[in-house]
């Protein structure tokens, strides 16, 4: 998993591997350890370490000594100095090193292996590939979110329209600023931030509606603020169409919104309506499922491209 995510992420990704070989339980766990810091010594701990993973069936039940003999072949197969490697072994050169991770682990609390930190703190989540990923996610775009509430920008008087491009055509909302000023406002600004850019509808629940706004595709991704639910009562989920902030209660709008696939008069009053789509519902009707995490790894139906704001 670690080495799909490297991949996934180049430039953004460091793993770490810290040893906490089980003196007590494992006859090789050492020897395996200090392995792995002999082949580093060469350059090629990461390449060692793979080879003792991928190859486990082979070594599990070997003795010490006929282990030893292993590890040998393999530094030959990995093209290092043998003799060198053979040297370190046998003059058990990181023998403390093992020794010392131990005592450390124990020392830190760590109850088994393996144990992950994530940034420095405790992953607490089942570290599946979904999890890491979603977290990977949610660390990035905290690089992009904004500390408060953006300026009021709305001009008095106009009308405002929101572009969503997406590959199959636009999706074109009547947006509502006297009706819901900080919903829009809100929406404007990320919009011309490019926040939406790239943002998949990461919640599909078919024929009722669909979700966006989140480019983690996480479904608890935000803006880095929250502002306070507009209510009117003359606007109603009564119909399909209609683009509302999702919330989870009073005062947590974000960035992410819903579009109704179909009237859900049992939402009225308990979420800002910021607009309803004038063009383009029907490329979102046949939308398969999807829910955020778990299809957080499966290609995308529907994203949306880029947002273009009108303002006449």
């Amino acid at each position: 998993m670690l080495a799909q995510l490297e991949e996934w992420y180049p430039e953004d990704l460091r793993v770490i591997f810290r040893h906490f070989p089980l003196l007590q339980i494992h006859d090789k766990a050492s020897l395996a350890g200090q392995a792995a810091e002999a082949a580093g010594a060469q350059g090629s701990f990461w390449a060692m370490h793979d080879q003792l993973f991928a190859r486990f069936i082979e070594w599990v039940s070997l003795s010490p000594e006929d282990f030893q003999e292993w590890l040998i072949n393999v530094s030959s197969d990995l093209e290092l100095d043998v003799q060198q490697f053979r040297n370190d072994l046998e003059n058990r050169r990181y023998l403390q090193t093992m020794q010392d991770a131990f005592l450390g682990s124990i020392a830190s609390g760590i109850p088994g292996t393996p144990y992950i930190f994530f940034n420095g703190l405790l992953f607490r989540l089942e570290p599946n590939l979904t999890n890491l990923e979603a977290s990977i996610r949610l660390e990035l775009l905290a690089e992009q979110q904004h500390r408060t509430y953006p300026p009021m920008s709305l001009e008095d008087g106009m009308l405002y329209s929101a572009y969503l491009h997406m590959q199959s055509g636009d999706v074109v909302i009547q947006l509502y600023p006297d009706f819901a000023p900080l919903a829009v406002n809100s929406f404007v600004f990320l919009a011309h931030e490019g926040w939406f850019d790239g943002n998949l509808f990461h919640r599909v629940i078919p024929g009722v509606l669909v979700e966006s706004g989140d480019p983690s595709a996480t479904g608890f991704g935000g803006p880095g603020y929250n502002f306070e639910t507009e209510i009117d009562d003359a606007l109603t989920f009564d119909e399909a169409g209609m683009v509302a902030l999702t919330s989870s209660g009073p005062g947590t709008n974000g960035s992410q919104f819903f579009i109704t696939l179909t009237p859900l008069p049992e939402l009225n009053n308990s979420r800002t309506i910021f607009g309803r789509v004038i063009q383009g519902l029907d490329l979102l009707q046949g939308l398969n499922g999807r829910q955020p995490i778990d299809d957080l790894l499966t290609p995308p139906e529907a994203l949306i491209i880029s947002v273009t704001i009108e303002v006449r």
